[in-house]
């Protein structure tokens, strides 16, 4: 019998090591595409909120005031982007629920207000965290709330990290305003939480 060590190809432990390189990459690659997506989903959600906010507002300019804004005008004025239906129910793009309105006590003295709310995942606080805290005045937003405050924006980062931690949030609501003058004091009386 010939003696064999002259043969050419990898060891056990060559391929072992081969193996655990693949998976350490595997896992850095899984967890940067989560966070990519996480990112993808916080700027889209920004870009839908801010279009259908534009959207809103040049649909009720003829009237002056949003009466009569709801999910049926949403719907049947195209106000909200296609890619956003699933059948008849308005998705963001975490597939939780999202609406508008306006409020008639907002209406009074000709002011003009109206709402989205949309759901966001349990544990996705870095999302909630992100929203909160995001410029919205160029949209006209003039204050958001978590679970039960009110906060007239910008927020800061400490009350972002303290009303989106509570264990039961997961819907994040903006309020538009555009009278420049308005206290937040009159953001109690219109949406009936506690302003902050």
């Amino acid at each position: 019998m010939k003696n064999n060590l002259n043969e050419k190809g990898r060891s056990m432990i060559e391929m072992l090591g081969v193996l655990a390189i693949i998976g350490v990459l595997s896992v850095g690659g899984i967890a940067g595409y989560s966070k990519a997506m996480t990112k993808y989903r916080i700027n889209k959600t920004i870009e839908q909120i801010t279009l259908i906010a534009g959207n809103v507002r040049t649909f009720f300019a003829p009237q002056r005031n949003y009466n009569g804004l709801d999910y049926t005008i949403l719907k049947k004025a195209k106000l909200v982007p296609d890619e956003m239906w699933d059948g008849d129910y308005i998705k963001n793009v975490w597939g939780g629920a999202f609406n508008g309105g306006s409020n008639d006590k907002a209406q009074k003295n000709d002011k003009q207000a109206f709402y989205f709310y949309t759901y966001l995942p349990k544990d996705n606080v870095e999302a909630c965290i992100e929203l909160m805290t995001h410029d919205w005045s160029v949209a006209g937003v003039k204050a958001i709330a978590s679970t039960s405050y009110v906060r007239k924006i910008p927020i800061d980062i400490e009350d972002a990290i303290a009303d989106c931690s509570d264990t039961g949030n997961t819907q994040i609501q903006l309020y538009f305003q555009f009278d420049s003058d308005e206290k937040c004091l009159s953001l109690d009386n219109i949406y009936g939480q506690k302003c902050l």
